[in-house]
């Protein structure tokens, strides 16, 4: 009798150590690898109708299941943390990116290298950045919830005092670290998308920027297809197709969404070839010929090429 209650007490605790041990892996793989995220987004592939990557949109989109690194991972040169926001400047081919603490912006070319460095002066907590057309650009201050529309030094290593510039307060009520995360231009229209990053996410349009009237439009409804994205940690508008670009973080993983907000397609951040996932993606911009950079927390910088550059 001693003997069966030791085989069955035995058997027991190893059958509680392997349910722990089930429970560990499945909290990993769902609250750092969201992979609960995964599963929604491939049963809503399943659906006739709903499914993203449609072969209808080849061609007249960015079609981000044709884009593929060419550089991964590569270390920013004298950046040690907290890279934050990315934006392309079209008027003199380059990227700026911010780094939120302490707060700066960077002048970078298309391979990661570091060619100016400015302190913004007066700023708190820089997010994300978008280039606005000659000099301007749109600065995200997150806990302050306020865009500010600055212009650019012309030399290395003059400060940029945003006290001196006009500040766009957003009508966001959430307090904390879960607020404005994400910006993207339309100069066409003359529209500033800004996206809240989580709990929930939520999408806006800041109408009249340079004219200097600004209203502000809840577009939040445009990311009901994307339920499957826990987060948005940044934005990026394609001028060409007139489509949105939103990158998830916890998700990792690119969506691109109609002006409509009708899915269009989206890849993974990840391509299973060696490379670890992006670690905390925080920017994305799109360059010329399509070209896609994404950079990520502490100092990591990422491009991708489309189909039709190979």
């Amino acid at each position: 009798m001693p003997l069966t209650r030791f085989t069955w007490l035995r058997r027991s605790l190893l059958a509680l150590a392997a349910l722990a041990l089930l429970l560990a892996v499945a909290f990993v793989m769902v609250r750092y690898l969201h992979v609960d995220n995964r599963v929604v987004r491939w049963l809503r592939d399943q659906v006739p109708g709903h499914a993203w990557n449609q072969p209808r949109w080849q061609g007249h989109s960015l079609w981000l299941p044709g884009y593929r690194y060419d550089i991964q991972g590569r270390v920013l040169e004298g950046v040690d943390d907290n890279l934050s926001g990315l934006s392309y400047d079209a008027g003199n081919d380059r990227l700026l990116a911010v780094i939120n603490r302490p707060s700066q912006l960077l002048v970078l070319d298309g391979e990661g290298r570091v060619l100016q460095r400015h302190r913004l002066q007066g700023a708190s907590d820089v997010e994300a950045i978008a280039w606005l057309g000659d000099d301007e650009v749109a600065l995200l201050q997150e806990g302050r919830r306020s865009v500010i529309v600055a212009r650019l030094p012309a030399g290395d290593g003059e400060p940029i005092d945003v006290t001196r510039a006009r500040v766009i307060a957003l009508e966001m009520d959430e307090a904390g670290n879960n607020g404005p995360e994400g910006l993207a231009y339309d100069a066409a229209g003359d529209v500033l998308y800004v996206a809240k990053e989580r709990s929930p996410t939520a999408l806006y349009e800041l109408r009249g920027v340079l004219r200097g009237e600004t209203v502000q439009v809840d577009r939040s409804a445009w990311l009901k297809g994307l339920d499957f994205a826990t987060d948005i940690s940044s934005l990026e508008f394609d001028p060409a197709h007139r489509h949105l670009l939103l990158l998830s973080d916890e998700s990792q993983l690119l969506a691109e969404i109609a002006a409509d907000g009708r899915p269009v397609s989206w890849r993974s951040l990840a391509n299973w070839n060696g490379h670890l996932p992006v670690p905390q993606a925080e920017g994305v911009a799109l360059g010329r010929n399509g070209t896609l950079y994404v950079v990520s927390e502490p100092n990591l910088f990422y491009r991708l090429q489309p189909a039709t550059a190979r």
